[in-house]
C-alpha cells in the first residue's frame, strides 16, 4: 500500500503549485493516451478489484444511508469507505461520445477502452473500428480475469471490459469473444444465451458444451459453486434464465434458494482468483440497481444496493492481506433520478416512510412473471408483495395493459398506476424511467489510486488502471 500524503504536506502542496501547476499534477491524459508509455512505478498494482453498481444515482445512495441509519442503526460500508484516509474521491463526468446521457455498454467502454464511444457500441468507435479492452491487455500481461454479475453475464457492463462489438445486443458474439479471448472466471446470469438459437445467424448454439470443451468447470446453481475445487482452470457459472432475481425476491421467495447472491459470487471468484502468479483483473457488477430504476421500484432498488454494499468488506478484507491490490468503487451512470422526498408537515413524515419499505416483499418484476403467467391480475398477489390494496380503477388498468401484447415493460406501468400509492407510502420519488447525466462518485485506493483527481471524464480513468497495473 502506497503512503498516504499528509493532510498539511497537501496544503503545501496546493498553497506552493498555482493553478497551472494543479492542472498538470492532478489530470490524467485523455483517453487513456498514457497507457502505453506507463512509467514504472514503484508502487505498481498486482491486482485490480472493480466494484460497479450500474445505475445508481446520488439519491438512491441517500436513499440506502437514511434507511440503514433507521434500520440498523449503522452507517453503509460505502459511507464508511469514505472516511478512510489513504482513500481518493473523484466527481466523474459519465457522458457518451453521443450523449451527456450515456447508456452502460458506452459508460462500461469509456473505462474499458479509455474511448467514448456511442451509446448501444461495446468498444466499438464511431467508424467501427473496434477497440481492444482492458482485459486483452491484462490477459498479454498474464494476468487472469474474471467477470461477475447480477445480470445476464453478456451484458454490456461486463462486456465492456472483455468484448468488442458494434451492438450490445450481439450477446451471442460477446459469449464467443469471452471464450476465444479466455476470460478466466464468467460468473451470472443469461442461460437464454448460451442455448438455444442464434439470433445473429439464425443458427443452434450450445455455448455450454463449447465452454466445458475447452476446460471451463460449469456451475449452475449455488451449491454447484461452492463445491468447486480451487484450480486455475477456468470457470462459468451461469446462475438464471436472464438476469439475476432480485435480492428482494431471493430472499422472500424459497424457489430461489439455489441462485447465488452477488457477495457469493464475488467471494467464489476472489478464491479461484487468489494466489495467481501475474495477478488478475476483477469487475463485480450489481447491475440490477439499474434495472430497478427503470421500473421506479423502490423495494428492489434499495435491497439490490444494500447487497452491493456488503460487497465492499469482501474487498477490503482481500485488500488487506493483498496491499498490491487496486480498488475502484463506482457507478456508470444514474437511473430514474431516485430520491427519498420530503414528505408531510416539516417532512416528518420522511422517516417513518423509510419503515414502510420493508413492507414491500417482491419487486415489481416478481409481480409481473406471475400476473403474465396466469395473464391475470390478482389484487391478493399485489397487496401480499406491496401492502398495497389495489381499488377497482387499478386492478382494471393494470389487466388493460396484461392485455395489450404490444406493451413490454409491465413493471414501469404498475409504477405509473400505483404512483400516488407509492409516493404516500415510502417518500420515494422519481424523475423518469431513464438514465440520468448527474456526475456520480468513484472512489479508489491502493496503488496508483494516488493519480486519480477530483473531477474525471470517465475514459481517463483507463489511463490511470493500465498505468497502475503496467499494462
Amino acid at each position: 500500500m502506497p503512503k498516504t500524503t499528509s493532510l498539511n504536506s497537501r496544503r503545501k502542496f496546493l498553497k506552493g503549485a498555482g493553478v497551472a501547476g494543479l492542472a498538470g499534477a492532478m489530470f490524467p491524459a485523455k483517453a487513456g493516451a498514457n497507457a502505453g508509455t506507463a512509467r514504472l512505478r514503484k508502487d505498481k498494482a498486482k491486482n485490480m478489484i472493480f466494484l460497479v453498481v450500474d445505475g445508481m444515482c446520488n439519491g438512491t445512495m441517500g436513499l440506502a444511508h437514511h434507511w440503514s441509519l433507521r434500520n440498523t442503526s449503522r452507517q453503509l460500508n460505502w459511507t464508511q469507505l469514505l472516511k478512510r484516509p489513504d482513500l481518493r474521491r473523484s466527481l466523474q463526468d459519465t457522458a457518451s461520445n453521443s450523449s451527456p446521457v450515456t447508456d452502460s455498454a458506452a459508460a462500461a467502454s469509456a473505462w474499458g477502452c479509455g474511448q467514448r464511444v456511442n451509446n448501444g457500441a461495446l468498444n466499438t468507435d464511431p467508424a467501427g473500428k473496434a477497440l481492444t479492452p482492458i482485459y486483452t491487455r491484462a490477459k498479454q500481461a498474464g494476468k487472469r480475469t474474471g467477470l461477475v454479475s447480477t445480470c445476464r453475464i453478456s451484458h454490456a457492463t461486463p462486456a465492456g471490459f472483455a468484448a468488442s462489438v458494434p451492438n450490445r445486443g450481439q450477446e451471442s458474439e460477446i459469449i464467443s469473444q469471452y471464450l476465444s479471448r479466455q476470460i478466466d472466471i464468467l460468473l451470472g446470469g443469461g442461460a437464454k444465451h448460451f442455448v438455444g438459437k442464434n439470433k445473429e445467424d439464425g443458427g443452434t448454439i450450445d455455448f455450454f458444451k463449447q465452454f466445458e470443451a475447452s476446460g471451463y468447470r460449469v456451475a449452475r446453481d449455488s451449491e454447484a459453486l461452492n463445491q468447486l475445487p480451487v484450480s486455475n482452470k477456468p470457470i462459468l457459472g451461469i446462475f438464471s434464465d436472464s438476469h439475476i432475481p432480485y435480492a428482494l425476491d431471493r430472499k422472500n421467495d424459497k424457489s430461489l434458494a439455489g441462485v447465488p447472491a452477488l457477495t457469493e459470487m464475488f467471494s467464489a471468484a476472489l478464491k479461484h482468483l487468489d494466489g495467481s502468479e501475474e495477478g488478475f483483473l476483477l469487475q463485480v457488477e450489481a447491475g440490477r440497481v439499474d434495472h430497478a430504476g427503470h421500473a421506479n421500484d423502490p423495494g428492489a432498488i434499495l435491497h439490490d444496493l444494500l447487497e452491493f454494499d456488503a460487497c465492499i468488506p469482501i474487498a477490503l478484507d482481500y485488500i488487506e492481506k493483498n496491499p498490491d491490490t487496486l480498488l475502484v468503487v463506482t457507478t456508470d451512470h444514474g437511473t430514474g433520478g431516485c430520491q427519498l422526498d420530503g414528505l408531510g408537515s416539516r417532512y416528518v413524515e420522511s422517516g417513518p416512510a423509510l419503515d414502510q419499505i420493508n413492507q414491500f416483499r417482491y419487486s415489481f418484476e416478481w409481480l409481473e412473471k406471475r400476473f403474465r403467467a396466469s395473464k391475470q391480475f390478482s389484487a391478493e398477489t399485489f397487496k401480499l408483495a406491496t401492502g398495497i390494496a389495489p381499488t377497482e380503477a387499478q386492478a382494471a388498468a393494470v389487466q388493460a395493459a396484461l392485455d395489450d401484447s404490444n406493451l413490454n415493460y409491465l413493471t414501469s406501468k404498475i409504477a405509473r398506476i400505483f404512483a400516488k400509492e407509492l409516493t404516500a407510502t415510502t417518500a420515494v420519488g422519481w424523475t423518469s424511467n431513464n438514465h440520468t447525466s448527474e456526475c456520480v462518485d468513484l472512489l479508489a485506493f491502493g496503488p496508483g489510486a494516488e493519480e486519480l483527481p477530483g473531477f474525471i471524464y470517465n475514459n481517463e480513468l483507463f489511463g490511470i488502471m493500465t498505468d497502475a497495473l503496467q499494462i
